[in-house]
């Protein structure tokens, strides 16, 4: 409820003057916002604004049966708010018990609740699996509705809750939600089944990995790029007795007592593959 004002001539001094009205908004059937007055309170030429503001504010509280912190000082604001309250519930423009109708207390040691499940991560990840563009993919490799379904719940799963499958079909059934997001029977759920979806998905690895490697360079404007380090500066200071890189070899830091990658370790360690390795080749030393 909130002061509306109208101009009008007062004819206690025949001035023209604000009459102010209590009034309440509501939506009528038609959603459409209307004005209800409550109370026609007159002319207050001797409250200010700020004490109108206050005055509305303790009976919006007090209607709510909302506490104030602070006891009210300004006697004007107290004795109006007062006065004007008691003539709400006397001419009842109000239903002062509405607030207890629409109560309801909990008793929090009796509450009992059925199938609640986790739902946040699966949802990133099955963004995710939208995002690349999974789906589509295996519906060129034939698969069927069922076969993504169930890659879709293998895949979020193990991301999810990297678990073996006997766990993650427990998981699957009992905590998540995974199930409802990807569309697959939860019923039909088991670690054999699970065990299956991954044995399909490794059977397409290489198309796969290749399909991966060209969504996410679309997404990210990434370039596939090889990129060669020259270690004939690096060195290693610990002695790497049980390496089977590091050997004795020339550098230009003239380091002759500590071991380095020789150009031999690395012909028989790093092997780039295009096919396997579309996105990147990378190499470290340490």
């Amino acid at each position: 409820m909130y002061f509306k004002g109208s101009i009008r001539t007062n004819p206690a001094t025949g001035e023209i003057a604000t009459y102010y009205r209590l009034v309440e908004s509501y939506r009528n059937i038609e959603g459409r916002v209307c004005h209800r007055t409550l109370l026609n309170v007159g002319f207050l030429e001797q409250v200010s604004v700020d004490q109108l503001n206050k005055i509305q504010s303790y009976l919006n509280a007090r209607y709510k049966k909302q506490e104030t912190l602070f006891e009210e000082a300004d006697p004007v604001v107290k004795t109006m708010t007062e006065q004007l309250w008691q003539q709400l519930v006397n001419e009842k423009r109000i239903d002062i018990d509405w607030a207890d109708k629409a109560q309801r207390h909990i008793d929090v040691d009796t509450i009992k609740h059925t199938n609640v499940r986790e739902v946040g991560t699966e949802w990133m990840c099955y963004h995710t699996w939208n995002q690349l563009q999974l789906s589509e993919f295996l519906r060129e490799q034939g698969w069927n509705e069922t076969q993504i379904q169930l890659a879709a719940t293998q895949v979020i799963s193990r991301a999810a809750y990297p678990a073996s499958e006997l766990k993650t079909s427990q998981w699957i059934k009992e905590n998540s939600a995974v199930c409802e997001l990807t569309g697959y029977n939860i019923e039909q759920m088991t670690k054999d089944k699970l065990y299956q979806g991954a044995l399909n998905l490794y059977g397409i690895k290489a198309p796969l990995e290749k399909h991966l490697s060209n969504r996410t360079n679309h997404m990210f404007d990434l370039q596939d790029k090889i990129i060669l380090y020259d270690l004939t500066n690096t060195y290693f200071e610990g002695r790497k007795q049980t390496s089977t890189l590091a050997q004795r070899g020339r550098n230009k830091e003239k380091r002759s007592d500590a071991k380095l990658v020789g150009p031999s370790s690395l012909r028989n360690t790093c092997v780039l593959d295009s096919e396997h390795h579309p996105a990147s080749t990378k190499g470290t030393q340490n």
